[in-house]
């Protein structure tokens, strides 16, 4: 019988970075901007050769696969993006703190527990011997604030917060597109929190505790062992995978053209700064946007290919713009033509409704690239609903350092302004046709990482 040969390291995962101006889970884990060294492209190109003598991948041409094609490659493809892990769970809770000093103490616990569970290294007991054990699941735990933290729906500033709330942050409103049954303003919550990892075990291990142990804890740290009221409202649990090909159930690849730069720059379009005039505490903060996006597959798998290559604006196998005018080896970031030329597809195709990169700046003064953000979504499948069709989808998570000039623009300007590109274009296909439709979301603000051992996540709402 033939020796079983462990899958092959080939270039180590990044992992999540905790000792940083920003919490992790957000621009992090980030693929390095330098390409592998000589040894890690030599295992590589073995490991490649391997799976091609296989029949596991097709036959790649030598010139491929030369220490200089692989680097191109590695920038191409993995420099300065992130490395999203395998799972994400979202978690939305409300706090039921009476005053200022309790709510200090939630997060306080928050951000203990969060502390130990990303630090913690994989359990090798109770294994059996030749099992193969990662040296980390990558877990990251992101804590995100809602509007209602700061003022409530009838206006009352809760926890004299109000002067420290951060200015864009707001319930989400509603956009075309939005399920009949969503009401984004009853959809939000005080706190969200995302758990990612590389494992769903863990998830589930860290979001049980929150829901099931957090306010006993709060009780046994914060009141003597005594029960008292909740601190934590638990609401709902959301849950997502992300797959190796980066596809969805569109059966196109997602992500593609998401920020892909030094991780300078990444940052810069992520997180808040001085010049952005937020509140002190609110640098290196940024601001979440979720939504829960389903996807109808029955009316979407009725069209035919052509077609769902037109609405989304690219070419299925290769991911591609449908023009001529893409440089570069495969995968690579396409150049993007005047956002009125239709050989690229119909001017209401879902890509060129969302990222138009027009060569001069538009009527505010800004550079189209500069109303990027960065994407972080997972897919998710719920089952089935009443009338047997598969309730599936994207969660969409995504990080700016301005809702306003970046998430907002972008869809009202741009996706569902029927006016845009030229007057007549029409809303983003992919919504006007009923394929895509928001189910849920919420617009948080997620606070600086920690400045120190002793430091909590929202410590600056405390500041005088």
């Amino acid at each position: 019988m033939a020796a079983i040969k462990p899958n092959s390291i080939r270039v180590p995962l990044p992992v999540p970075l905790f000792e940083q101006p920003y919490q992790s889970g957000i621009t992090d884990p980030v693929w390095p901007d330098s390409p592998p060294d000589k040894n890690q492209l030599a295992a590589v190109r073995s490991d490649i050769q391997q799976r091609i003598s296989e029949g596991r991948i097709e036959e790649i041409p030598d010139g491929q696969l030369n220490d200089d094609a692989l680097a191109e490659r590695y920038s191409a493809e993995y420099a300065g993006r992130v490395s999203r892990q395998k799972c994400m769970s979202i978690m939305r809770t409300d706090i039921q703190a009476q005053n200022k000093t309790e709510l200090k103490n939630i997060l306080e616990l928050i951000t203990a527990f969060s502390i130990e569970e990303m630090k913690a290294l994989p359990s090798h007991r109770h294994t059996r011997l030749l099992e193969d054990i990662p040296d980390t699941y990558r877990v990251a735990i992101t804590l995100g604030f809602g509007a209602s933290l700061f003022v409530d729906k009838t206006g009352f500033d809760r926890f004299g917060l109000r002067a420290k709330r951060p200015k864009f942050l707001k319930p989400m409103p509603s956009f075309p597109g939005d399920a009949e049954e969503f009401d984004p303003a009853k959809s939000g919550s005080d706190l969200i929190l995302l758990v990612s990892s590389d494992h769903p075990y863990i998830n589930i291990a860290v979001i049980r505790f929150f829901a099931e142990f957090f306010n006993q804890r709060y009780d046994e740290k914060f009141r003597n062992g005594k029960a008292g009221p909740p601190m934590l409202k638990f609401l709902d649990i959301e849950e997502g995978f992300s797959r190796k090909d980066k596809r969805e159930f569109l059966k196109f690849d997602d992500g593609i053209n998401n920020i892909n730069m030094s991780q300078d720059d990444l940052r810069r379009l992520v997180y808040v700064t001085e010049a952005d005039h937020e509140p002190d505490w609110c640098q290196s903060g940024t601001y979440m946007v979720y939504r829960k996006i389903r996807e109808n597959m029955p009316r979407w798998e009725a069209l035919e290919g052509q077609v769902q290559e037109q609405m989304i604006g690219r070419d299925k196998e290769t991911g591609k713009p449908l023009s001529r005018n893409a440089e570069g080896p495969e995968n690579m970031t396409p150049v993007y033509p005047n956002p009125l030329d239709e050989r690229d597809g119909r001017l209401d195709s879902h890509i060129r409704k969302v990222q138009p990169r027009r060569p001069v700046e538009d009527l505010f003064g800004i550079n189209d690239k500069e109303r990027r953000f960065l994407r972080r979504p997972y897919p998710f499948f719920d089952g089935l609903d009443d009338a047997g069709h598969s309730v599936n989808g994207l969660q969409f998570v995504a990080f700016m350092k301005s809702l306003q000039q970046q998430f907002e623009h972008v869809v009202n300007m741009w996706q569902m302004n029927p006016d845009f590109p030229q007057v007549g274009t029409g809303v983003d296909a992919l919504f006007a046709k009923g394929i895509l439709s928001t189910i849920d979301g919420g617009y948080y603000f997620c606070p600086p990482g920690l400045k120190g051992p002793n430091d909590y996540f929202g410590s600056g709402l405390f500041s005088t």
